[in-house]
């Protein structure tokens, strides 16, 4: 894999292909979840923005949604690309 300057992480496709991950934090329960990109990828496609309020549009606490409470009260992380997955980068 070879970087292009400026990075730009604007997709699920290019945040899997930087081997970087994400997480979303519910403010309504408190609820914690690691996400799975290359299963978002999949199920929403390569080309699925992923900001906030792209990914707040089709993603929701599902304990809060069944309980009838605000579903889409979330925050998203971006995790950083760990040592083995920066194969290729310039250190």
């Amino acid at each position: 894999m070879t970087m292009k300057y400026p990075f730009v992480e604007d997709t699920l496709g290019k945040k899997l292909e930087a081997g970087t991950g994400m997480s979303v934090d519910c403010l309504t329960c408190r609820r914690h979840v690691v996400l799975d990109v290359a299963a978002l990828v999949e199920r929403l496609g390569p080309d699925q923005p992923c900001l906030h309020w792209d990914l707040v549009k089709v993603i929701f606490c599902h304990e809060c949604h069944a309980a009838g409470r605000n579903d889409r009260n979330l925050q998203f992380t971006n995790h950083a690309a760990t040592p083995d997955k920066r194969k290729g980068w310039i250190p």
